[in-house]
């Protein structure tokens, strides 16, 4: 192996080389993956999150078995090669996948998952080992600062990348049109792809500098072995017999003292892993929830006539951990020492507590988004009533009197009671230019206590008027516009919302005969059409919007109206850049402390199994919020965010108190 004097090994170089290229290449499938998912799912916001957390599951246990494949057979460098291929060809299948629009969904769905499958198994063999392989290429304790800036500088080449792609994917996916698509998928998804097949390129050149440590033995069927025969002894050892200072020391008969101690360190850092994945749980979100954020904010920089899309925010993330890395060696850090946080752990520690700073800030944005949610006092009731002919309506009411509905409107009457809900009786008549044979009714209706009662008010066969109950229309957790379409009779027809700022983007769906039926749109600006009729231009559908959609066919012509009731806030994106660079700031210092933590705790043998552990634990993060996601009863995505906060605070007190017994140990490379 060459050197370059006393300081990096010229090897190291064509290993950053390779994990930049590879971690442009992951990061930037990661990166648009949640909306292509939300495209195909048709908006379905849980199913894209679940998704894409089942991609990084699969990502980061597969590192597991690459790890045993390293350390036991193959060995790191032709595990990283072979699997760099794997790795390859799954990037090649989803580009492919998002190219053949022509087939079915379902198609669609399942060749891209067998892509994400095959990605997230080469990931597997890259992940755990390229760390550690270039950690190999360094002697220790004599270049101990130099691997100490080897982690760093790793740290920042993987966000140098992350941070590449974050500002070139989503450009290519929305700001270039192909194959008649308001987005081009398929060129953002090819790039990562290409990129990958570079990255293996550079890792086989360095091939002749590589220090490569092949494997002695089967370290995981040692250790297995080890803690059986170890935990056999303890059980079965006569309470006569000198008992051992620590139950791996049962093994000694079997097992040399090298091999336990090489155990029970490893085992000690594992014990520490515990509680780690609950901040892949938070930090994992700026890829999916974070991102769905983004959709129901105002991205536009007026100045520059440009947009900022939603998963290009994730771009900060990377941009700040390139200036914090510096940053906080050089001042942070040694400022942290003065006042007690002078061990790895405990800047962990300090870093997951920044994280949950972090979800406190993305809740106060969802609930600025989200804004007030209309609500009754508990002594009241009201009556909601919708006015869906192309005439005035006069009312009379037994209880409130005398109101009147403009033509497709809606009224909204306040009723209040002492008892828990009340009939009312109304007299409906219909202004003469209203040509219907009964224009003339009496309803009864019933406000509950507490509650809106919405009634929609149509003609029944084009004869006589028809008071229809309606069921009350709620805010969406993901803060897309919610949709309600009231109208005559009209099952037969489309209705077509085509995007005023893309009109290759439009959503179509078919008339239901159920005026209950309610859609979920995403936000921006429609043009409104029945089938091929205009019957409304520059609509807009706001963020964690209820909108009723109201039309009246007579003569051949066809009037409309939306009638937005509650609407949120739509604020600009940059106020997702403090939750950002909180995250960020606790990303420097847990992840990269940890990935440090875990190669130098680790034992000679154990050091890609040991980094393999480490990434399992962003697996469990989000398994974590998967079942957060199936279980959660959460209305309010704000909620969702500080019951995350406060799990993450909990969980860096338990770690705190597991850490305090953690003695550090010094392990050389020789």
């Amino acid at each position: 192996m060459q050197k370059e004097g006393n300081g990096y090994p010229k090897a190291v170089w064509y290993i950053f080389g390779n994990e930049l290229c590879e971690r442009f290449s992951y990061h930037g499938l990661k990166t648009i993956l949640v909306l292509f998912f939300t495209t195909i799912q048709k908006y379905d916001h849980d199913t894209s999150t679940i998704i894409f957390h089942m991609f990084l599951i699969c990502s980061f246990l597969s590192p597991l078995f690459g790890a045993i494949i390293a350390d036991s057979y193959w060995g790191k460098y032709k595990t990283i090669f072979i699997l760099s291929i794997v790795h390859a060809m799954g990037n090649i299948i989803v580009a492919i996948a998002s190219l053949v629009t022509s087939v079915s969904l379902h198609f669609q769905r399942s060749f891209t998952i067998i892509g994400l499958l095959l990605t997230s198994i080469g990931a597997g063999g890259i992940k755990p080992c390229v760390s550690a392989f270039g950690g190999d290429q360094f002697v220790l304790p004599d270049q101990e600062h130099h691997l100490q800036m080897f982690f760093s500088m790793f740290y920042f080449i993987i966000n140098l990348g992350s941070l590449l792609s974050s500002s070139i994917t989503p450009e290519l996916r929305k700001s270039v049109q192909c194959f008649g698509k308001d987005s081009c998928f398929p060129l953002a998804f090819g790039v990562p792809a290409i990129l990958m097949v570079i990255s293996m390129v550079f890792f086989v050149i360095g091939k002749n500098l590589y220090k490569i440590i092949k494997p002695t033995s089967s370290i995981i069927t040692t250790s297995i072995g080890c803690i059986f025969h170890a935990l056999k002894k303890k059980i079965t050892t006569s309470p006569n017999e000198e008992k051992k200072k620590n139950w791996l020391d049962y093994a000694d008969d079997k097992y040399n003292t090298r091999e336990i101690f090489e155990l029970r360190s490893a085992l000690d850092v594992m014990y520490l892993f515990i509680p780690v994945p609950m901040f892949y749980a938070l930090f994992d979100q700026q890829g999916s929830r974070w991102i769905l954020q983004g959709t129901l904010m105002n991205g536009k920089i007026d100045f520059l006539n440009w947009s900022i899309k939603p998963d290009q925010m994730h771009l900060i993330n990377p941009l700040f951990v390139l200036i914090f890395i510096p940053l906080f060696n050089a001042v942070v850090y040694p400022l942290l020492y003065k006042i007690g946080i002078n061990t790895p752990l405990k800047k962990v520690t300090l870093g997951g507590l920044i994280a949950a700073s972090s979800f406190v800030c993305a809740a106060v944005v969802q609930y600025t988004i989200i804004g007030q949610t209309f609500t009754i006092s508990s002594n009241e009731g009201q009556l909601r009533m919708y006015n869906n002919f192309d005439c005035n309506v006069s009312v009379s009411s037994s209880l409130v009197g005398n109101f009147t509905i403009e033509q497709l409107d809606v009224v909204h009457i306040n009723y209040s009671s002492t008892v828990y809900n009340e009939t009312d009786v109304l007299s409906i008549e219909l202004h003469p230019t209203c040509e219907l044979k009964m224009s003339t009714s009496i309803q009864h209706v019933f406000i509950d206590k507490g509650k809106v009662s919405s009634y929609f008010l149509t003609s029944k066969n084009d004869k006589e008027i028809e008071l229809k109950y309606l069921k009350e229309l709620r805010k969406l957790k993901s803060g897309n516009s919610n949709l309600r379409i009231l109208q005559d009779n009209f099952f037969s027809q489309n209705i077509i919302l085509r995007n005023t700022n893309n009109k290759l983007s439009e959503i179509s769906f078919s008339l239901s005969t159920n005026p209950d039926q309610n859609y979920e749109l995403p936000i921006g600006t429609y043009d409104i059409y029945l089938d091929n009729e205009s019957i409304l231009q520059n609509v807009d559908f706001l963020p964690v919007s209820i909108n009723d959609l109201l039309f009246h066919h007579n003569f051949n012509q066809t009037n409309a109206k939306l009638i937005t009731l509650e609407k949120g806030k739509y604020i600009h994106i940059l106020w997702q850049v403090p939750q950002t660079i909180l995250i960020t700031i606790a990303e420097v210092m847990f992840v990269v402390t940890l990935l440090e933590f875990s190669f130098t705790q680790a034992p000679l043998s154990m050091k890609s199994f040991l980094s393999a552990v480490n990434l399992c634990t962003t697996a469990v993060g989000n398994i974590l919020i998967v079942i957060i996601s199936k279980i959660g009863q959460f209305e309010n995505q704000g909620h969702e965010f500080l019951f995350y906060a406060v799990l993450m605070v909990l969980d860096m007190i338990i770690f705190m108190l597991m850490s305090t017994k953690y003695k550090y140990k010094c392990i050389n490379t020789q």
